[in-house]
C-alpha cells in the first residue's frame, strides 16, 4: 500500500504542474479551453489526495508496519479510534491532511464559481493550485513529509500515540485548528487575485467575507479546545501558556479579527483598502508560519514535532510568496486609496482603527516573543506576555463595549448621555459589587506590588465586562423597540430572536463580544488563583490482589479546602482488548491517590488524580525501553471556583536519594506468575514513600468555558445560512 500512497503522492504534483502550467498559458493567451483544463485538473487533485489520505488511514488501522508513519506514530494495542487519529500526530501525516484539506477547499470554492466569467478567477485558480503544489512537492522530495516511507524490514512493533495526545480534546482540535489555519487561504486567493488583476471593485468583499468568517471561526474554536485539553491533561492547573505553538493559532485568529472588523470599514465608509489587503495577506502568511513553527522543530514545546528537513523549504516559501504579494500590494497602491478620512478618532470608525491598531501590535508583540530565543537567545516567559497581554486585552475589552454604542462620523461627546451614559453607570456599580463580592469569597495574599496590579486589573476587567454586557443589551433592547414599533402583532422575544436572525453580522457579532466578554472576566479570576505543593506520607499495605496499596492520614489545608489523603494504588491499566493478551506493550502502570476533601470542614468530594506511565517500545526489537509519565488531574468544579490537584513524583521516605522506580517495579512484580518470587518481589518494594501533590485554587474558570461555548454557538449562528434572505 505504500506504493500506491506513494503514486498518488506523484500524481498529485503532476497533476498540479499540468493545472499551473495550463491556467499560465490561458491567463497569457486568453484561451478560455486552457483555462477550463487548468481548473479541471486543479478540482481532480482532490480525488487523487482523498485516495493516498485513505490509504494512510486504512494502514494505520491494519497497523501495517511497513510503514514508516505507522510505525512511530501507531501500536497494534490503541484503540481503532485512536489509531485513525493518529493520522494528524505527527509531522508527515498531518502534512497529508493539510493538503486534503486545501484540496477540498479549493475544489468546494472552483465549483461555487465556476459559472463566473470575469478575469479574477483564472488568477484565483493559479494561486491555490501553486499553494497546494507546494505541498505535494514536499511530500515527495522530504523525508519528513513523506507520510509512506517504507520501513525494511517491517517493524516489530508500533512505538504508540504520544499519550498525551489521547485525549478526547485532541481528537477534535487538531482537525478543526487545521481547517481554520488551511481554509484561510481561499479568501486570500481571492483578494489576491482581485489585487493582482486590479479588479478592486467591491463585489469580491462579499465573496471572501463567508469564507474568512469561516476560517475565524474555526481557528477560535480550535484554540479554545486546545486551551481545554491543557487545562485537563497537562497537570499544571492552567489553560494558556504561552506556548511557541500557541502563539502561533493566536497571531492569524488576531489578525483575521482585525480584517473582519477593518472590512466593514471598507464596505461603509470606503476607507482602509491598502490596509484591508496587507491584513489578509498577513493573516494567511500568519497561517503558513504557524505551520513552519510546529513542523521545523525550530521551537519547542508540548505541541511541535521534532527537527524536520523541511523547515527551510517551508520558510522560504513563505518568505517569497509574502514578498512577491507584497510587492504587488504596493504596486497597487494608488487604486487602494481611501475615499474618505477619519473625521473623528472616538467615532465608530475610528474605535475599529484603534481595534486592528491593538490586535495588530499584539501581533508583532507575540511574534516578538515566540522568536526570542532565536533572536537574543532569551527565552520570554509567561510573565513577559503578560505585561502587556493583560493591559492591551483590558483596551479591547473597552473597545468591545465603546464600538456598537458609537456613532457613524460622530465623536462620542455628542451621543454621550444617549449610548454609553447607562452602560458606563452599569460598569461602574458592577465594579463595586465585584469588590465585595471577591473580598467576601477569595483569599487575598499579603500584599506585593504583583498582587495588587493584579487585583486592579481583575476589577477594571469585570467593570468593563459587565460595561459591555449593559452596551449590548441596550442595543438589544433599542433594536427591538424600534422592530415592534415597525411590525405590529410581535412580542418582545419574537421581536428579538426574529431581528437577530435577520441581521446577523450586527447583532450575531454583538453576541461573539458578549462571549469574549464572559470570557475575559474569567480570566480575571486569574489574579486571586491559590497554588502550594504537598507532600504525604503513605504507608505500604498488604493487598492480596495485583495492585499495590498505600494508605495515609495525613491532611493539608489550602484556602476554605482540607485534603485528607486516603490510599495511594499502584496498579495495571490495560491499553486495547485484554482478551488479545496481556504483555509489557499494553501495560500501563498507574500510580491513583485517592483524597477526601472538605470545604469549610463540610464534606465537599472525593478526588482521583493520577500518574500513568505509558510503555515506549522498541520498534526495532518488540523491546520495552522506558515509560513516558502523563498527569491525569482531578478537577472538583463549581461556579465560583476550580479545586484542581495533580499526583506528582513519588520519594523514598527519607527523601535522601533518586526517587524509586515504583513503574519498572512493578511491571517485573506484574508479570511474576512464581508465588513465592513474586512475593519476594513484592517484599522489595519501600514500606514508606512521599507522594506530592500540586494544589491550585482557580476562581471563575467556568466563566472561561462558558465564554467559549458561547463563542462556539454565536459563531455558528453568524457562519450557518440560518434566516438569511435568499438573494
Amino acid at each position: 500500500m505504500n506504493d500506491l500512497g506513494a503514486v498518488c503522492l506523484i500524481s498529485s504534483f503532476s497533476i498540479l504542474l499540468f493545472s499551473i502550467i495550463q491556467t499560465s498559458y490561458g491567463i497569457f493567451k486568453n484561451d478560455s479551453r486552457a483555462l477550463e483544463l487548468g481548473r479541471y485538473t486543479l478540482m481532480a487533485n482532490f480525488a487523487v489526495i482523498l485516495l493516498a489520505f485513505i490509504v494512510l488511514v486504512v494502514q494505520l488501522m491494519r497497523t501495517d508496519l511497513s510503514n514508516y508513519y505507522v510505525a512511530m506514530h501507531s501500536s497494534e494495542h490503541l484503540p481503532l479510534f485512536y489509531k485513525i487519529t493518529s493520522v494528524w500526530s505527527g509531522s508527515s501525516g498531518s502534512l497529508l491532511f493539510w493538503n486534503l484539506l486545501l484540496s477540498g477547499f479549493t475544489f468546494i470554492v472552483l465549483w461555487q464559481t465556476k459559472d463566473l466569467l470575469n478575469e479574477r478567477i483564472p488568477v484565483m485558480h493559479l494561486s491555490l493550485a501553486v499553494i497546494t503544489c507546494f505541498f505535494s512537492f514536499l511530500a515527495i522530495f522530504f523525508p519528513d513529509a513523506q507520510p509512506f516511507r517504507e520501513f525494511q524490514p517491517a517493524a516489530v512493533a508500533g512505538r504508540g500515540l504520544n499519550p498525551l495526545l489521547q485525549h478526547w480534546a485532541m481528537i477534535i482540535h487538531p482537525p478543526i485548528l487545521y481547517i481554520g489555519y488551511v481554509s484561510f487561504a481561499i479568501p486570500f486567493a481571492i483578494a489576491s487575485s482581485a489585487l493582482i488583476t486590479g479588479q478592486l471593485s467591491e463585489n469580491w468583499f462579499r465573496f471572501v467575507r463567508r469564507w474568512s468568517i469561516f476560517s475565524w471561526f474555526f481557528l477560535g474554536t480550535g484554540i479554545l479546545l486546545g486551551s481545554k485539553w491543557a487545562y485537563e491533561e497537562l497537570g499544571w492547573g492552567g489553560y494558556w501558556a504561552w506556548d511557541p505553538v500557541e502563539n502561533a493559532s493566536l497571531m492569524p485568529w488576531l489578525l483575521s479579527t482585525a480584517f473582519l472588523h477593518s472590512m466593514i470599514i471598507q464596505e461603509r465608509r470606503g476607507m482602509l483598502k491598502f490596509w484591508n489587503m496587507l491584513l489578509i495577506i498577513l493573516a494567511f502568511h500568519f497561517c503558513l508560519l504557524g505551520t513552519w513553527i510546529t513542523r521545523s522543530g525550530v521551537l519547542e514545546g508540548p505541541h511541535s514535532f521534532s527537527k524536520s528537513s523541511i523547515g527551510t523549504p517551508f520558510i522560504v516559501f513563505i518568505g517569497v510568496s509574502f514578498l512577491f504579494y507584497l510587492g504587488i500590494l504596493i504596486y497597487r497602491k494608488d487604486k487602494l486609496k481611501p475615499e474618505r478620512n477619519l473625521e473623528a478618532i472616538t467615532s465608530k470608525e475610528g474605535s475599529f482603527l484603534l481595534n486592528n491598531f491593538l490586535l495588530v501590535i499584539a501581533t508583532l508583540s507575540i511574534l516578538l516573543g515566540v522568536f526570542s530565543p532565536l533572536l537574543s537567545g532569551v527565552e520570554y516567559k509567561a510573565p513577559w506576555f503578560n505585561s502587556w497581554g493583560v493591559p492591551a486585552g483590558i483596551l479591547l475589552i473597552l473597545l468591545m463595549g465603546a464600538a456598537p454604542l458609537l456613532a457613524w462620523r460622530k465623536g462620542a461627546d455628542q451621543i454621550f448621555f444617549t449610548t454609553l451614559l447607562k452602560p458606563l453607570i452599569a460598569g461602574f456599580v458592577g465594579a463595586g459589587i465585584y469588590i465585595l463580592y471577591y473580598r467576601s469569597n477569595f483569599s487575598i495574599s499579603d500584599y506585593s506590588l504583583g498582587d495588587v496590579l493584579g487585583e486592579v486589573y481583575s476589577v477594571v476587567t469585570v467593570g468593563l465586562g459587565i460595561f459591555t454586557i449593559a452596551g449590548i443589551a441596550q442595543e438589544y433592547h433599542n433594536g427591538i423597540k424600534a422592530r415592534r414599533a415597525a411590525i405590529q402583532g410581535e412580542n418582545y422575544i419574537q421581536a428579538g430572536f426574529r431581528m437577530l436572525l435577520k441581521n446577523k453580522r450586527r447583532y450575531g457579532g454583538y453576541l461573539v463580544h458578549l462571549s469574549m466578554v464572559i470570557l475575559f472576566i474569567g480570566l480575571a479570576g486569574n489574579a486571586f488563583k491559590q497554588n502550594t505543593s504537598v507532600k504525604f506520607f503513605y504507608f505500604l499495605r498488604f493487598s492480596p490482589t495485583n495492585e499495590l496499596i498505600y494508605t495515609s492520614d495525613d491532611t493539608a489545608i489550602l484556602g476554605d479546602y482540607t485534603i485528607g489523603a486516603t490510599t495511594l494504588k499502584i496498579k495495571p491499566i490495560i491499553n486495547g482488548d485484554p482478551e488479545a493478551g496481556v504483555n509489557h506493550r499494553n501495560v500501563i502502570v498507574s500510580h491513583e491517590a485517592t483524597f477526601e476533601v472538605k470545604r469549610q470542614l463540610k464534606d465537599f468530594d472525593t478526588m482521583v488524580t493520577e500518574r500513568r506511565y505509558y510503555p515506549q517500545i522498541s520498534h526495532l526489537s518488540g523491546d520495552f525501553e522506558t515509560h513516558i509519565p502523563t498527569s491525569e488531574p482531578s478537577i472538583s468544579s463549581t461556579p465560583k471556583e476550580d479545586l484542581y490537584i495533580q499526583l506528582g513524583a513519588i520519594e523514598h521516605a527519607d527523601l535522601s536519594d533518586e526517587n524509586p522506580d515504583l513503574p519498572g517495579m512493578f511491571l517485573d512484580f506484574f508479570f511474576t506468575r512464581d508465588p513465592a518470587i513474586k512475593a519476594a518481589k513484592y517484599l522489595k518494594f519501600p514500606n514508606q514513600i512521599v507522594a506530592n501533590l500540586e494544589v491550585w485554587i482557580n476562581p471563575m474558570v467556568k466563566f472561561i468555558w462558558a465564554g467559549s461555548l458561547m463563542f462556539f454557538l454565536s459563531g455558528l449562528l453568524i457562519l450557518l445560512p440560518i434566516g438569511e434572505d435568499k438573494k
